[in-house]
């Protein structure tokens, strides 16, 4: 998922966006909001393609990081502006990603300076991999290992196990509801889970 789409529920950016967009017109002059035509719209509030946007420093921050082949989307950061501050929060797997963050946002128009207080190294518990590295399935293998240690559920297979972040997701066919049961409790006993999603699983 990418970070635009995560963090602002855009499916995909405008075909004019840009991190460093040219100032469009904008249309009102109340206090606090966006000023009079000809006037110039402040570099922070210049959303995708230069339209006055309240958020638009944050929104070009996401679809700079998009932009970066080494920025996969790290679904544990949050990238928030106030004024032309871009404020990053969350965990990241690496130092190495966490300086890359805070000079790519630093590079984006209209950004004074980069909030990285909320920023730490570290991995979320839902991309663990097996072994203690940063694995973005990282959750579904545990479960996966975690249910094969169980003779009557690992008999079962096959069943299919992923993750949509925290969320494990389990598809296919069980031959019966209890055995399904003690899926759902053997995945919740796995450190990330917060949920266990089973309904496109058949029983029979």
């Amino acid at each position: 998922m990418s970070w635009l789409k995560r963090l602002f529920g855009m499916e995909k950016p405008p075909a004019q966006a840009s991190v460093s967009p040219a100032p469009a017109a904008a249309p009102a002059s109340t206090p606090g909001a966006a000023p009079t035509t000809g006037e110039t719209i402040a570099p922070e509030r210049m959303g995708l393609t230069g339209e006055y946007d309240e958020s638009g420093l944050a929104k070009r921050v996401a679809f700079a990081f998009d932009q970066d082949a080494e920025l996969t989307d790290i679904p544990s950061v949050d990238v928030l502006q106030t004024g032309s501050t871009v404020v990053l929060r969350g965990l990241v797997p690496s130092q190495t990603l966490l300086s890359k963050l805070i000079t790519v946002a630093g590079a984006v128009t209209g950004a004074t300076q980069v909030d990285s207080s909320g920023l730490a190294v570290g991995i979320p518990p839902e991309r663990v991999g097996l072994t203690g590295e940063y694995d973005e399935s990282g959750l579904a293998k545990r479960v996966v290992q975690a249910l094969q240690q169980d003779a009557s559920v690992s008999s079962a297979a096959p069943f299919d196990i992923s993750q949509t972040l925290s969320t494990v997701v389990v598809r296919g066919k069980v031959p019966s509801q209890e055995i399904l049961d003690k899926m759902v409790a053997i995945a919740k006993t796995v450190s990330g889970t917060t949920a266990v999603k089973t309904d496109e699983v058949t029983i029979g």
